[in-house]
């Protein structure tokens, strides 16, 4: 693939280092143009002939879009190399951005890393010489080598451009002058068309500040800067930063999966998301039923993984199959609802080109209308570049870090298993063989523990987590509800009560565990008491921290329901019926609402006949 290097030269004493690291570090053949905007005077300009290079010289200079279009009318090249004078090569920095380049077939430009510079291609490191340089660059080539980044917005100062792409959008847009926004509207010219652009990120190029074009004149950036900020926004109707910082696109998706033995389930998961994704990975651990067959209908690829008691494992081997640009994981038992479908359709189309993760509901368990009654957040799709990775033995986590959407999708989790004794037993194995648990190992094997209803040792477990001075304070107040309800079924109410208070030092009072309260104060008959605490959840903002676990109904119908019971136990009927109502405003078809309005209807029938038996026994 043949190159042109346009050089738009404005100083003359970065002139000469600039094009020594060209001629120094450019292994492939290439043509040089030269645009001489003001940086050597003509009679002094003739060395720059004995360089071999087209030379074009301006008598006053035109800036970087009029500058670059001049040096690509001149070019040869099938790929366009745009540069100014303070902007320092390194080794290897050609084929780096011929990498992303050659890669992508959607891909238009590469730009490099580099230091002092704005967006994404900023590298915070030191620079103050050659040196420091090369071994900034040595050392992303040894760590990132063909790695590149889909970004929006790349810099003028170095860009290496497809010659079609360019020409195709008709180049750097001359009315913005000398500089400032040719490169914004570029970037947005070509991304209107359909192409991406790359850093590649094993090329490192130093910048040099530049000698102000006028000394004499300090602020003339800024003006400059202002006007075409606002010649940006008449050209295209927007602020053309906030435009492209927005920019969304169609991303490509692998659904990926670990499975075992999920017959029964899978192809209920398979069918409401195979028109959403790309392409599906199906990792089976050792299936011994139909699995295989079934997946077999729906998946790209099927491979074999044998199971060692680890599912993070599983999982990053899934992962690392996958092809796409974005990753969506999912359990056989989830389900992926029309309307969620159509939501996670439209996020898909048009995904802000910076998320690395998109945030989903992961919805539990539901109330008798099947809407949600508890819920979660899940990091559901991820970009496939940042190799996030799953963190965990039993209970795994999705480690991610970066630009995390938090959408309103939601995934169904639809379970057709019994609960397994398999959890408990590799948590036990490794207790056994003297492995030292993390606090989210210990918080995980409490409620194993919990869940195959071992009181005794789960409460003990959570307190030990509890002691622990590590944790996610959400596992904390979780540990404090869950070591409770132990506490509870062991017909310790008061230790619950107490365990249950000391939630609040990690965080705002939650709803769930003011219900918890109350239905502990309602089992002992303390109903006054009880309507403190539910009244208390009715009051509760909820959690800002959006990954909590929200239990809907605590913060919507089940106060109500449970007021109503307890005012009715104390006498105040009219209040206990006014919850019930309230109540139903969220789940008008709940059957113990329409139970407790029957209720209150004879109560009242029962009050209507015994007045007019009053009535009739006064005397005339």
């Amino acid at each position: 693939m043949s190159v042109s290097i346009i050089l738009l030269a404005q100083h003359e004493q970065l002139l000469e280092m600039c094009l020594s690291r060209i001629r120094m570090y450019t292994d492939a053949p290439y043509d040089l143009i030269v645009v001489n905007d003001g940086a050597i005077d003509e009679p002094e300009s003739k060395w720059l002939s004995k360089l071999d290079c087209t030379v074009i010289t301006n008598e006053v200079p035109v800036g970087v879009a009029k500058g670059y279009n001049q040096g690509a009318s001149a070019a040869k090249g099938e790929r366009l190399v745009f540069l100014r004078d303070h902007m320092i090569v390194s080794e290897g920095w050609l084929n780096s951005l011929s990498v992303c380049l050659d890669r992508y077939e959607d891909a238009a430009m590469a730009g490099p890393y580099s230091n002092d510079v704005s967006g994404e291609q900023h590298m915070a490191v030191a620079c103050g010489n050659m040196q420091q340089l090369d071994h900034t660059a040595k050392a992303l080539q040894l760590t990132r080598t063909g790695h590149c980044k889909k970004v929006n917005r790349l810099l003028s100062g170095f860009l290496l451009v497809k010659r079609n792409a360019f020409e195709l959008v008709g180049g750097f847009d001359e009315r913005f002058g000398l500089e400032a926004f040719e490169d914004d509207d570029l970037c947005y010219r070509l991304l209107k068309e359909g192409f991406s652009l790359y850093i590649a990120e094993d090329c490192f190029v130093r910048y040099l500040p530049p000698p102000p074009l006028f000394p004499d004149d300090p602020l003339w950036y800024n003006r400059q800067l202002e006007r075409n900020r606002v010649l940006a926004k008449e050209k295209w109707g927007v602020n053309i930063n906030e435009a492209l910082n927005r920019w969304g696109r169609p991303v490509t998706v692998s659904l990926c999966m670990i499975v075992k033995n999920e017959e029964a389930t899978l192809e209920r998961c398979l069918s409401n998301v195979r028109e959403l994704v790309d392409e599906i990975v199906i990792v089976d651990t050792g299936s011994t039923d139909g699995t295989k067959e079934l997946a077999a209908r729906y998946a790209d690829r099927i491979a074999d993984f044998e199971w060692v008691d680890d599912f993070a494992k599983a999982r990053n081997y899934a992962f690392s199959l996958a092809t796409k640009e974005y990753i969506l994981w999912l359990d056989a038992d989830d389900v992926v609802l029309p309307e969620d479908a159509e939501k996670l359709r439209a996020v898909l189309s048009s995904l802000e080109w910076n998320v690395d993760s998109v945030s989903m509901h992961y919805n539990l368990s539901f109330d008798e209308e099947g809407r949600p009654a508890a819920s979660l957040r899940r990091n559901r799709l991820v970009r496939r570049e940042r190799n996030f990775q799953w963190i965990g033995v039993v209970h795994e986590y999705l480690k991610v870090s970066g630009n995390i959407m938090y959408s309103d999708i939601g995934i169904t989790h639809r379970r057709m298993h019994k609960n397994s004794t398999r959890n408990l037993r590799i948590y036990e194995a490794r207790l056994a063989s003297n492995e030292t648990f993390t606090p989210r190992d210990t918080f995980y094997f409490a409620n194993e523990l919990r869940d195959n209803k071992q009181w005794e040792r789960a409460a003990a477990v959570y307190e030990q987590f509890l002691q622990m001075p590590a944790g996610w304070v959400e596992d904390k107040i979780s540990a404090c509800a869950r070591a409770a309800d132990c506490l509870a079924e062991l017909g310790r109410l008061s230790e619950a009560k107490n365990k249950v208070i000391q939630s609040f030092a990690y965080a705002l009072p939650r709803a769930e565990q003011c219900c918890r309260l109350g239905y502990y104060f309602m089992q002992s008959g303390e109903y006054e008491e009880a309507c403190l605490w539910y009244e208390q959840a009715l009051a509760l903002p909820k959690p800002s921290e959006p990954n909590a676990m929200i239990e809907l109904a605590c913060w919507t119908w089940l106060p109500h329901l449970q007021l109503c019971v307890c005012y009715d136990r104390l006498g105040r009927r009219e209040q206990a019926r006014s919850h019930n109502e309230q109540a139903a405003s969220y789940v008008p078809n709940d059957s113990r609402v329409l139970a407790n309005r029957r209720y209150f209807q004879n109560i009242l029938e029962s009050s209507e006949v015994m007045r007019n038996e009053r009535q009739e026994a006064i005397p005339l």
